[in-house]
């Protein structure tokens, strides 16, 4: 393979992409040891294992802005997993792998080869991300078989007909809103064929779509919004995350959302998001402003501080919570616990020591040995 042909296979990652890649990887790890040990209960049978499915996944390997090689997000997948699995005897780890782009699956299929990943079984495919989806039959396997497909176009399209049956089987679904696409292009697009892209991802027509289209945060929501609507469908309640990605000057990006029918699967995406952004929801510089805070003189005396409702810290988590509860005189931490399991953004699991701190030092809030929390009385 030439340098020429190589250059255009292996295309250069930002550091938010990179972090996107980090992110993947550690969930699919924390998702793969859960579900292959899971032994089964209340008359369901255990797993025999999980498939992973990378519907637009590229060659493999990415040069970062040095350039430098770095694995992308189905390389360190193949490897993690192939690795994982030989804790879990007699169970299987399915991965498909699908891109448009003949080169760039030839070119995966090679690295994946130089690895020796025998482990694990890999399939490959080479056609439009929801033709092939459209085209694959899991039956067999859904009952058995959990299954998460990462959905990552490089703009603003998604085929909700291509993603909905993912949506409601036994798995989870990883989606990437490119956001800015939609804020860059929408009031600008002519092509007919743009033009329906637009309104197949946000399921409204171009005109009504103009109203929203510079607004990030309602963008996102009507992503949710489809999300929600199309899960409703399936007997059981399914959860949903999103987490923003942003460039080095505050650009919003993408936001990666997250979808799952089993509350476990939404606490542990919560709980790695936090992890890889450094125990906050997002990279998003907020100059120092959420070390800042006064207290209020006119109204309980709790203490104030700037929010920024794209990068929440874990003080904003204890925020929330005083100000849902402190009305209770006593409440369970489980209580609280199992308010943040449903939250879309804030965690529980991994933050419960740090949550209790900051309750404390910030409200003066007591825990007891218990498990009851009581709130300061307020004057």
């Amino acid at each position: 393979m030439t340098q020429n042909a190589q250059i255009k296979i292996i295309t250069e990652a930002k550091p938010h992409t990179i972090k996107k890649f980090e992110l993947i990887e550690k969930y699919v790890d924390e998702w793969a040891r859960k579900i292959l040990g899971y032994k089964g209960k209340n008359g369901l049978n255990g797993s025999k294992g999980i498939i992973y499915i990378d519907c637009m996944s590229n060659s493999g390997v990415y040069k970062d802005e040095a350039g430098n090689i770095i694995d992308g997000t189905a390389l360190r997948v193949a490897k993690r997993l192939n690795q994982i699995i030989l804790d879990y005897p007699g169970k299987h780890a399915i991965l498909i792998f699908n891109d448009l782009q003949p080169a760039r699956i030839e070119h995966l299929k090679e690295v994946i080869n130089r690895e020796n990943l025998i482990n694990i079984e890999v399939y490959y495919q080479n056609e439009d991300c929801n033709s092939f989806l459209r085209g694959l039959n899991l039956t067999g396997f859904q009952k058995e078989y959990n299954t998460l497909l990462l959905y990552d176009p490089y703009k603003a399209a998604i085929d909700w007909d291509a993603v909905t049956p993912f949506l409601n089987c036994w798995g989870e679904v990883i989606i990437n809103h490119m956001v800015s696409d939609t804020i860059r292009g929408a009031e600008q697009a002519k092509n007919q064929k743009t033009v329906e892209r637009y309104q197949e991802t946000y399921q409204k027509d171009i005109t009504s779509l103009m109203k929203f289209a510079k607004d990030k945060n309602q963008l996102n929501k009507i992503i949710l919004s489809i999300i929600s609507q199309r899960t409703m469908v399936t007997s059981g309640q399914r959860y949903i995350a999103s987490f923003p990605f942003f460039n080095r000057t505050n650009g919003l990006i993408y936001n990666l959302i997250h979808c799952c029918s089993n509350i476990e699967g939404i606490k542990l995406f919560k709980k790695v998001a936090w992890k890889t952004f450094g125990d906050k929801s997002s990279l998003k510089n907020t100059h120092g402003n959420e070390t800042l805070f006064e207290i209020d003189l006119f109204g309980n005396g709790a203490p104030s501080f700037a929010t920024d409702d794209e990068c929440f810290y874990v003080k904003d988590i204890a925020k929330y919570l005083y100000d849902k509860y402190s009305k209770e005189s006593i409440i369970s931490i489980e209580t609280i616990y199992a308010d943040l399991d449903q939250h879309p953004i804030f965690p529980s699991d991994g933050y419960k020591r740090d949550i209790k701190k900051e309750l404390n030092l910030l409200y003066d809030v007591k825990i007891s040995k218990d498990g009851q929390i009581k709130f300061p009385i307020k004057e």
